[in-house]
């Protein structure tokens, strides 16, 4: 999530050392402050929005290696214990 701008700063870190929601609202601050000049921010929002996309694109990868591990984990555990009987 590093390519969109701004870093937000605030509660709700997690144990990654990263601020979702302050990072959502200092990318909003920066969008503002972007389309609030009306020549620029015609170029800029497709840039934008494609960094955004990208960076959800890559959180979302993420959250599905981290729950493909979890199951094979918690298979394995279940498989286990299927045996042990």
């Amino acid at each position: 999530m590093s390519d969109v701008t701004g870093v937000g700063q605030g509660q709700g870190t997690t144990s990654q050392g990263r601020d979702p929601i302050g990072e959502a609202e200092a990318n909003a601050q920066a969008y503002r402050e972007m389309a609030s000049d009306e020549q620029v921010a015609g170029t800029h929002d497709m840039a934008y929005y494609l960094r955004l996309q990208r960076a959800m694109m890559e959180e979302q990868q993420a959250y599905s290696a981290i729950s493909n591990i979890m199951k094979a984990r918690s298979d394995a555990a279940l498989n286990a214990v299927r045996n042990f009987r």
